[in-house]
């Protein structure tokens, strides 16, 4: 039994992740060609967050909210992101022999993997009491973290002992962190390592005294220069106290052990070469081991240094496992145009209202600079080696501040005086940073991938800001009025509109930066906007504030005092800080963020066709698309339309290409339409419609590629090798939510930003509305949604609102009834709530093309002998509010029969009994 591939990649953290990135982004593999092996049962997922989000005590970071994500597109790798881009994963299953020679890897379950190619991603495992010979560590309440059950453990052990005493066994990365944690979780700490000072391998003693006293101010003590030696514990064979050389007793109700790690090589000794003062798989510039076939990274790899004039150096960094990743699958596909890796060296850390950063080496002597006392601290240290910057250290710093000092490491900046030095400070790293230089390009090369820190300075006061595109909706602008209106304007107000393909989307920016507009309503984009006649334009489908039809024009802003800052990416935001830059340099400041940033349309690539860029393939998510839609339909009259997905664009884009006059062909995967909302009966009756108005079904396959001249598509061909015809494609494949700039700030959940009945993120000061936002839905028992929709935009910006400007804290949870919508054709439907259950059908669903009636039809979902659920098309005003009351309600239904015999007057008629 056995299975071969092209490339494999062997292991499940962030460098495996990446690796698989760069292939993606690539090419140069086909579906199945490529597969990712790993132990862990979940795809590769980022380590950091394990230490940081993963253990605070509310708005946790879980899977998937924590996954890698993709560029600046963020892009979640779940198991379907790799299903997606034709990557194989092999979860759950260790390797436990490798064969270089014959190319082979041997799983525990008795398969053989064969592989041309394979990138060694397996990084390190914790190293264990044990190896140390302390007996016992197995303990229930003895805890390590470096994997995902490390961490549930972790959570319930702190759980379990409230107010309880924790000892943290080492003093580095995991010990520091983990102790942080710990205490707030109202966990008393007590940190035990043999060392003199904390993060004895990186930090000064200087440096360390500061984190030390601000611990002990946080109630953490320090127990230096001794180790533990043994366990106390109670009959159950939990530990109650740990016993240390000096015959110190510490109460202990959990024990946390970071004592270091060690890479995982062992498949790979005697047969790839080691470098036996790094303890990893020894590689070239091109992350290439001495075997031509074999690749390592992360971790794992010890690789040569420029900066470092070629030393070998093995980095246990998340920084570093995403660049050798990423070089190393450029360095396979194409080895020719593959320079030698040049890394520089790259460590951060954030704890409690700390942050900090380093870059280079730790050699050298040591100048400190700035002010190590002020309860806002910044300062740090140079390592000086031979007369020039190796190595930087700062904590407190700004986004620039964090560029200079690395841009000083990377040009090793010359010193002549060490007491000028001392006194520059950090104005050397900025001196330097602004000298123009003739290869510009070092300055940023090995730059981190993102940015953790926005800068610190303060631009504006800023009472209220919100950051991301339309719609910002009438009820949460009109309430932001109201409170400038009320207290005499003395809040400031900031709303950041930013650049088409960033992180967060401005719909109406041209592609010149032209035609910048304030929010507005998307829904009209598939509707009125392709109308082939009187098209709706703006300001005609702007949101409306009130009663009174008010068009939220620029001036209607101005008037109500809310500053509009449009055309403006921002490219970082520091949480912690209450800062957000832009890409003008400009940092804006706040007391209070609402995020609604949105979510973004899934390209082709995404999902392993290229052709996105063609004169004719379009999307529809902001106002320029719909211009390019609306131009490439006008320019094929009677052509042929390609429509790739089959939800609400493709749907509705369907129709208005009918309505121009072009002939339609769906292609999508699935077994029928709207597949997440419809049933089989409701979809077989909207394909029926489409049918008799021209449109084609294509099920069950998918475009695998485009075929392109003069930059225009001319064909689509399918998987099943069928090929169509294409004046234009049009692709609605899904949306994405926006969250980039808040990963690893913010809690993450069901690929959004998790926030509470409030709309309050994990961070008390920022909330989260719209597509972006992950809120509980209390019909549904406080499960978690992110909804799609711009009724839910409206809802929870007003909700958002309410409760920012609530000081009382009176504004209740939202309470929010889940309704979606669409109009095609002279169709019309509604629904509401959750279509989970069984499904009722009522009213008349057979589809006849010479009816001169209107269609009235819909279907209710039974779950737990009440209304979840219910669909209507073609109904009156009354008759939408009646499903939506019985939706609302719950309304009991005692007998599914009697239900399907009245259909609609059944929920009419308990609507007027209430």
């Amino acid at each position: 039994m056995g299975r071969a591939f092209v490339y494999v990649i062997l292991g499940g953290g962030v460098a495996a992740g990446y690796a698989a990135l760069e292939f993606a982004r690539r090419g140069g593999y086909s579906r199945g060609e490529l597969c990712i092996i790993s132990e862990e049962t979940v795809a590769p997922y980022e380590r950091p967050a394990l230490s940081k989000g993963y253990l605070l005590p509310e708005g946790a970071a879980r899977l998937p909210g924590f996954h890698t994500c993709v560029g600046a597109n963020d892009e979640l790798l779940t198991t379907k992101w790799y299903k997606e881009q034709g990557i194989e994963l092999v979860l759950g299953t260790k390797v436990i022999s490798a064969d270089v020679r014959r190319k082979t890897l041997l799983t525990g379950t008795g398969e053989t993997i064969s592989y041309k190619t394979l990138i060694i991603a397996t990084g390190a495992q914790a190293l264990k009491l044990q190896e140390f010979g302390i007996q016992g560590s197995d303990a229930s309440n003895i805890c390590y973290l470096r994997n995902i059950d490390d961490a549930d453990k972790l959570v319930s052990a702190m759980k379990s002992c409230p107010g309880g005493n924790a000892v943290v066994i080492g003093g580095g990365y995991i010990g520091m962190e983990c102790a942080a944690a710990l205490v707030t979780n109202k966990i008393r700490v007590t940190m035990v390592f043999p060392e003199k000072h904390c993060m004895g391998r990186l930090f000064t003693p200087k440096i360390a005294e500061f984190y030390e006293n601000y611990y002990t101010s946080k109630g953490v003590t320090f127990v230096k220069g001794t180790v533990l030696t043994s366990f106390e514990k109670d009959t159950t064979g939990k530990v109650t106290a740990v016993i240390l050389k000096d015959g110190r007793h510490l109460p202990a109700d959990m024990v946390v052990v970071g004592i270091g790690i060690r890479a995982n090589t062992s498949l790979f000794e005697g047969q790839l070469m080691m470098s036996m003062e790094n303890g990893g798989i020894k590689v070239n510039g091109q992350l290439q081991t001495n075997d031509n076939s074999v690749y390592a990274v992360g971790d794992v790899a010890a690789f040569p240094i420029k900066l470092f004039d070629g030393d070998i150096r093995r980095l246990e960094h998340v920084d570093s496992a995403r660049r050798t990743a990423r070089h190393a699958v450029a360095s396979i596909l194409e080895p020719s145009k593959t320079r030698d890796i040049d890394y520089l060296p790259f460590f951060y850390s954030r704890v409690f209202t700390l942050s900090w950063q380093f870059y280079g080496d730790n050699v050298g002597e040591v100048v400190h600079f700035g002010d190590f006392t002020s309860s806002s601290p910044r300062f740090g240290a140079y390592w000086v080696n031979k007369g020039r910057i190796a190595g930087a250290f700062l904590e407190g710093g700004s986004r620039e501040e964090y560029e200079a000092i690395s841009i000083a490491v990377r040009r090793k900046a010359m010193v002549t005086n060490m007491g000028e030095l001392e006194k520059q400070g950090l104005a050397l790293a900025i001196q330097e940073s602004q000298k123009e230089v003739p290869d510009s390009g070092l300055a940023v090369v090995g730059k981190p991938t993102y940015t953790w820190h926005a800068t610190a300075g303060v631009v504006a006061a800023v009472s209220i800001a919100a950051i991301g595109y339309c719609p910002i909706r009438w009820s949460f602008l009109r309430m932001a009025s109201n409170c400038v209106s009320k207290e005499a304007k003395k809040r400031r107000i900031k709303i950041v509109f930013t650049k088409k393909n960033t992180n967060i989307s401005l719909v109406g920016e041209g592609k010149n930066g032209t035609d910048l507009v304030a929010p507005y309503e998307r829904p009209a984009l598939s509707k009125g906007y392709l109308f082939p006649e009187g098209g709706a334009r703006l300001p005609a489908f702007h949101t409306c504030a009130g009663a009174n039809d008010q068009l939220l024009t620029e001036d209607w802003y101005k008037e109500h005092g809310i500053e509009l800052i449009l055309g403006t990416k921002v490219i970082s935001v520091d949480v912690r800080r209450k800062t957000l830059d832009t890409s003008t340099g400009e940092t804006i400041s706040y007391a209070t963020l609402i995020v609604a940033t949105g979510a973004r349309a899934l390209k082709l690539e995404e999902i392993g066709v290229n052709g996105s860029d063609a004169e004719n393939v379009c999307y529809l998510r902001n106002i320029e698309d719909a211009d390019k839609l609306v131009r490439v339909m006008r320019s094929c009259p009677g052509g042929d339309a390609v429509v790739i997905g089959v939800g609400y664009i493709g749907m509705e884009c369907a129709a208005a290409l009918v309505a121009n006059n072009i002939k339609v062909t769906i292609v999508f995967p699935g077994k029928y339409c709207m597949e997440n909302l419809f049933t089989q009966k409701i979809a077989e009756f909207y394909e029926n419609y489409y049918a008799s108005e021209g449109v084609t079904f294509i099920k069950g396959t998918v475009v695998s590629s485009l075929e392109i001249s003069s930059g225009k598509v001319t064909t689509a061909i399918l998987r099943d090798g069928r090929r169509l015809p294409a004046d234009m494609v049009v692709v609605g494949i899904g949306a994405r939510a926006n969250t980039a700039l808040f990963q690893g700030q913010l809690a993450m959940e069901k690929g959004g930003i998790k926030v509470n009945g409030q709309m309050r993120t994990s961070d008390a000061s920022v909330y989260a509305v719209g597509d972006v936002a992950a809120f509980p839905v209390k019909l549904l028992g406080g499960e978690v949604r992110r909804l799609e929709h711009v009724d839910c935009a409206r809802r929870t910006a007003r909700h958002a609102v309410a409760a920012a400007l609530d000081p009382s804290g009176a504004t209740g949870d939202i309470d929010y009834l889940p309704f979606f919508y669409s109009r095609v054709f002279a169709l019309s439907w509604k629904f509401y709530g959750d279509n989970a259950g069984k499904a009722v059908h009522l009213g008349d669903l057979d589809f006849s093309a010479s009816s001169s009636s209107k269609p009235k039809f819909g279907a209710l979902w039974v779950s737990a002998g009440r209304i979840a659920g219910a669909f209507l098309e073609g109904g009156s005003p009354e008759e939408y509010e009646a499903i939506a009351h019985a939706v609302r309600r719950g309304t009991a239904v005692p007998d599914v029969a009697v239900l399907a015999r009245q259909g609609l007057a059944f929920i009419v008629q308990e609507g007027r009994l209430t």
